[in-house]
């Protein structure tokens, strides 16, 4: 078959007439399988889709349409794996790891850091202090926070008294040694390890057997340091709800300011005695003084101890204490001989002679605190408006 008769059967297929045939130069044209330089442009011509032939083809030289130039990219360049200047190799990796370095110190992460505050506002400070020595402070002390486990609250009792007797009203449990030597003045230990675990369940922590030239630094340092009480108590990580009892040297002390500046309650122990009552306003004063902005603090309670009944001055001054002071009075403690004895023994009264007068008001006295203590925790929840 020849090839004019394989054009007309062609056209006479698709129904056209071989005369129409016309030889179209194809020196310009670009065939699918050559690549197209990356940085040529694509002219797309823009005209009426219903014009037809070269009569109607509408003329746009003059128009103010141009046309569409639509530019193509480069294909991005993959790195071979195996060079050396590539982000795979050892090097690239190197080169990566410096970048995200110096980003990461060029954007520093911000983290919200809880404040000591907040923090301490999981528990409950109680800081027993009293105008006078000779009141009885550190043996209520203890047996308010033996009381205060039995009414099962996880307790704390700390020593910051110097005399470090606070320890010798409680019981170490069996296989507990000596923990006097490890005081919570010897440095900054844990204290966790410093401690010793009573078998009444108060966790006691003792100042220590200390010279007097360690007393002077551990002073020194409590003074430079004004929230070092509060920075020990909050990394001891106390479980929420902890009771923590601080016994302290009576009068103006650096200790009475620490134990202060964390306390959410001042008990004042005094006696009903003419000396006890004229030295009630220095400490008041001090209080005043040492919590003086301290939003935590409820106040200051009072508890009359070794109240004795048979003396008409005893009587007379607790009436007179009692009058003045209203609703401040936490509560009295009778005068009972077993409370010495039951120190004789490593006790407090409410273990040595729990059927005693003055366990009995001790009890009292620690349902009044308990009854505080919750008032405090409500005060330091954040209130909401009705709406």
């Amino acid at each position: 078959m020849s090839l004019s008769n394989d054009i007309s059967g062609l056209f006479k297929w698709i129904g056209g007439r071989p005369e129409q045939y016309q030889e179209i130069p194809h020196d310009g044209l670009r065939y699918a399988d050559q690549e197209r330089p990356s940085d040529e442009c694509i002219e797309i011509d823009v005209t009426d889709g219903g014009a037809q032939g070269g009569g109607a083809q509408k003329s746009f030289d003059d128009a103010c349409i141009p046309a569409l130039k639509v530019e193509r990219k480069s294909p991005p360049v993959v790195p071979v794996v195996g060079s050396e200047s590539s982000v795979w190799s050892s090097a690239g990796l190197r080169a990566l790891l410096a970048k995200r370095a110096h980003e990461g110190e060029a954007i520093p992460i911000h983290m919200e850091v809880p404040s000591t505050q907040s923090l301490l506002e999981r528990i409950r400070v109680v800081a027993v202090v009293s105008a006078k020595g000779g009141v009885g402070k550190t043996t209520l002390s203890a047996s308010l926070a033996s009381a205060m486990q039995r009414a099962g609250r996880p307790v704390l009792a700390l020593d910051l008294d110097p005399q470090n007797a606070l320890q010798h009203h409680f019981k170490a449990i069996e296989g507990v040694g000596d923990c006097s030597a490890l005081g919570i003045a010897h440095g900054e230990q844990d204290w966790h390890s410093c401690g010793m675990p009573s078998d009444s369940g108060v966790f006691v922590l003792p100042y220590g057997d200390i010279d007097e030239a360690r007393r002077l630094d551990f002073e020194q340092q409590l003074q430079a340091t004004p929230d070092w009480l509060a920075q020990r108590l909050v990394a001891m990580e106390l479980v929420e709800g902890s009771v923590v009892f601080i016994d302290t040297p009576p009068g103006s002390s650096i200790y009475l300011r620490q134990a202060l500046s964390v306390a959410n309650e001042a008990v004042v122990v005094s006696l009903a005695d003419a000396a006890s009552y004229t030295a009630l306003p220095r400490i008041d004063s001090l209080i005043q003084a040492h919590t003086a902005g301290c939003e935590n603090f409820m106040g200051a309670t009072y508890l009359i101890n070794q109240v004795d009944e048979s003396r008409q001055l005893s009587r007379d001054i607790t009436c007179i204490l009692q009058e003045l002071l209203g609703r401040k009075i936490l509560g009295l403690v009778h005068h009972d001989p077993s409370i010495g004895d039951a120190l004789a023994y490593n006790r407090n009264i409410l273990e040595y002679d729990p059927q005693s007068v003055a366990s009995s008001d001790i009890l009292d006295c620690s349902g009044a605190l308990v009854v505080r203590l919750a008032a405090a925790t409500t005060a330091c929840v954040p209130q909401h408006e009705p709406r």
